[in-house]
Protein backbone atom coordinates (compact mmCIF):
# COMPACT_ATOMS: atom_id res chain seq x y z
CA UNK A 1 0.00 0.00 0.00
CA UNK A 2 1.37 3.76 -0.87
CA UNK A 3 1.90 5.60 1.83
CA UNK A 4 0.16 8.96 0.79
CA UNK A 5 0.12 12.08 2.80
CA UNK A 6 -1.43 15.35 1.74
CA UNK A 7 0.33 18.78 3.60
CA UNK A 8 -2.25 21.31 2.95
CA UNK A 9 0.20 23.71 3.49
CA UNK A 10 2.59 22.63 0.60
CA UNK A 11 -0.31 22.61 -2.07
CA UNK A 12 -1.42 25.88 -0.67
CA UNK A 13 2.19 27.02 -1.25
CA UNK A 14 2.39 25.30 -4.84
CA UNK A 15 -0.82 27.01 -5.41
CA UNK A 16 0.48 30.64 -4.33
CA UNK A 17 4.19 30.57 -6.64
CA UNK A 18 2.11 29.39 -9.43
CA UNK A 19 -0.63 32.17 -9.67
CA UNK A 20 0.93 34.54 -7.88
CA UNK A 21 2.16 36.56 -11.25
CA UNK A 22 -1.13 36.59 -12.53
CA UNK A 23 -2.96 37.87 -9.20
CA UNK A 24 0.00 40.37 -9.86
CA UNK A 25 -0.72 41.32 -13.19
CA UNK A 26 -4.71 41.70 -12.17
CA UNK A 27 -3.51 43.65 -9.27
CA UNK A 28 -1.70 46.15 -11.91
CA UNK A 29 -4.49 45.94 -14.50
CA UNK A 30 -6.96 47.44 -11.85
CA UNK A 31 -4.47 49.91 -10.84
CA UNK A 32 -4.24 51.16 -14.07
CA UNK A 33 -7.87 50.70 -15.16
CA UNK A 34 -8.56 53.20 -11.85
CA UNK A 35 -6.17 56.30 -12.60
CA UNK A 36 -7.10 56.12 -16.05
CA UNK A 37 -10.80 56.42 -14.87
CA UNK A 38 -10.41 59.20 -12.48
CA UNK A 39 -8.14 60.80 -15.62
CA UNK A 40 -11.04 60.50 -17.76
CA UNK A 41 -13.68 61.88 -14.88
CA UNK A 42 -11.03 64.89 -14.45
CA UNK A 43 -11.45 65.54 -18.27
CA UNK A 44 -15.17 65.19 -18.25
CA UNK A 45 -15.19 67.38 -15.15
CA UNK A 46 -13.34 69.79 -17.18
CA UNK A 47 -15.24 70.16 -19.88
CA UNK A 48 -18.75 70.51 -17.84
CA UNK A 49 -16.77 73.57 -16.39
CA UNK A 50 -15.67 75.16 -19.41
CA UNK A 51 -19.37 74.58 -20.70
CA UNK A 52 -20.67 75.82 -17.75
CA UNK A 53 -18.99 79.46 -17.54
CA UNK A 54 -19.80 79.24 -21.42
CA UNK A 55 -23.01 79.42 -20.87
CA UNK A 56 -22.34 82.27 -18.19
CA UNK A 57 -20.55 84.30 -20.70
CA UNK A 58 -23.47 84.05 -23.10
CA UNK A 59 -26.23 85.12 -20.91
CA UNK A 60 -24.48 88.14 -19.97
CA UNK A 61 -25.79 90.71 -21.30
CA UNK A 62 -23.05 92.10 -22.62
CA UNK A 63 -21.75 93.91 -26.21
CA UNK A 64 -21.02 91.32 -28.54
CA UNK A 65 -16.90 92.35 -28.32
CA UNK A 66 -17.11 91.82 -24.57
CA UNK A 67 -18.67 88.44 -25.47
CA UNK A 68 -16.38 87.90 -28.19
CA UNK A 69 -13.44 88.66 -25.43
CA UNK A 70 -15.47 86.30 -22.84
CA UNK A 71 -15.47 83.24 -24.87
CA UNK A 72 -11.96 83.72 -26.40
CA UNK A 73 -10.42 84.32 -22.72
CA UNK A 74 -12.18 80.79 -22.08
CA UNK A 75 -11.25 78.75 -24.26
CA UNK A 76 -7.29 79.63 -24.07
CA UNK A 77 -7.73 78.57 -20.21
CA UNK A 78 -10.08 75.58 -21.27
CA UNK A 79 -7.06 74.49 -23.85
CA UNK A 80 -3.83 75.39 -21.83
CA UNK A 81 -6.24 72.83 -18.99
CA UNK A 82 -6.29 70.40 -22.00
CA UNK A 83 -2.83 70.52 -22.56
CA UNK A 84 -2.15 69.36 -19.72
CA UNK A 85 -4.36 66.66 -19.26
CA UNK A 86 -2.38 65.39 -22.57
CA UNK A 87 0.41 65.46 -20.07
CA UNK A 88 -1.05 63.93 -17.62
CA UNK A 89 -2.18 60.99 -19.81
CA UNK A 90 1.21 60.92 -21.45
CA UNK A 91 2.72 59.99 -17.99
CA UNK A 92 0.18 57.67 -17.30
CA UNK A 93 0.53 55.58 -20.33
CA UNK A 94 4.07 55.70 -19.90
CA UNK A 95 3.77 54.20 -16.27
CA UNK A 96 1.73 51.99 -17.10
CA UNK A 97 3.62 50.64 -20.17
CA UNK A 98 7.03 50.20 -17.44
CA UNK A 99 4.60 48.81 -14.93
CA UNK A 100 3.88 46.13 -17.09
CA UNK A 101 6.78 45.82 -18.75
CA UNK A 102 8.89 45.12 -15.24
CA UNK A 103 6.17 42.56 -14.17
CA UNK A 104 6.50 40.77 -17.15
CA UNK A 105 10.36 40.48 -16.59
CA UNK A 106 9.75 39.66 -13.17
CA UNK A 107 7.84 37.04 -14.52
CA UNK A 108 9.89 35.74 -17.18
CA UNK A 109 12.93 35.45 -14.74
CA UNK A 110 10.76 33.36 -12.30
CA UNK A 111 10.34 31.40 -15.15
CA UNK A 112 13.84 30.60 -16.73
CA UNK A 113 14.70 30.06 -12.85
CA UNK A 114 11.98 27.49 -12.32
CA UNK A 115 13.05 25.90 -15.96
CA UNK A 116 16.93 25.82 -14.76
CA UNK A 117 15.87 24.44 -11.27
CA UNK A 118 14.00 21.31 -13.14
CA UNK A 119 16.41 20.50 -15.48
Amino acid sequence: MADFSFDPSTALNTYRSVFAPTLRAQQEALKTVERFSRYQFAVATDYFEWGVAQAKASLDLRTPAELTASQTTLTTQFGEKLQGRVREFVNLTTEAQASFTQLLGETTAKVAEAIKKSA
